[in-house]
């Protein structure tokens, strides 16, 4: 029987992102890239163990008929104990098509995080959320449902301090899969299987900035499900207080 401890798992996630990055999936028959702008305000309740979140992101697709999605993420993170948050929340997503139909997309979610466990000065987060996707195209008065399943593996490693205080580097390796259920949605791009590996810096409690590369393997559903591989850059701001 094979077990894998957690050694074992950083490693294989490591070497995940690296084949990837360095030897890309030469029977994609689609490949774009995307370049993402996400400000995040959070801001926690007194006394209370819940946080309120805001997401607002820009983000540009390039690719055969380029497109730029806005959206507005809202959420709620429950603290239930030192070590588990549930959070539910709910996404708008609106995309801007210059050729073709626009589109309307609004996710509910509900999702589970677990920070377990800590390995000296490496953290580790698992993340779990199901999805209930409402999807509108312009012009229709139809309305498509998806629903998905999304688990997140997340391992943090401060740079130069011992924990993430201030002033303080650090890198993440994270690697996110993607589970249809009964999915009537069709795409441009469909993700299954996402790795990335960012750079950040907190100031201090309050601000924190990152940048991140993400390499997206899914496929296209408009085009009889061909594959496709995705490449990401996003730059982040976050403030919490």
């Amino acid at each position: 029987m094979i077990t894998f401890t957690r050694h074992k798992l950083a490693f294989l996630l490591i070497n995940l992102i690296l084949a990837e990055w360095f030897f890309p999936n030469v029977n994609a028959q689609d490949q774009s890239s995307e370049l993402r702008a996400t400000y995040t305000h959070q801001r926690y309740v007194r006394n209370s163990g819940i946080w309120i979140r805001n997401d607002i992101g820009f983000r540009q697709f390039f690719e055969e008929d380029p497109y730029t999605m806005i959206l507005l993420r809202p959420r709620v993170i429950l603290e239930l104990t030192g070590i588990l948050d549930l959070h539910p929340g709910i996404d708008f997503r609106f995309s801007h098509y210059p050729s073709l139909p626009n589109t309307l997309e609004i996710r509910t979610w509900q999702g589970l995080s677990l920070h377990w466990p800590d390995v000296g000065r490496i953290y580790f987060t698992h993340f779990y959320r199901f999805e209930q996707r409402f999807y509108w195209t312009e012009g229709s008065k139809e309305e498509d449902l998806g629903l998905r399943s999304r688990y997140r593996l997340q391992m943090r490693v401060p740079l130069n301090n011992r924990i993430l205080s201030d002033k303080t580097f650090y890198t993440d390796i994270r690697g996110e899969i993607f589970i249809p259920h009964d999915d009537e949605i069709q795409e441009i791009f469909a993700s299954q299987l996402r790795v990335g590996l960012n750079l950040g810096y907190q100031q201090n409690r309050k601000w924190r900035y990152q940048i991140t590369g993400y390499i997206d393997a899914g496929r296209n559903t408009l085009e009889e499900n061909i594959r496709a591989t995705n490449y990401i850059i996003e730059l982040s701001v976050r403030n919490m207080f």
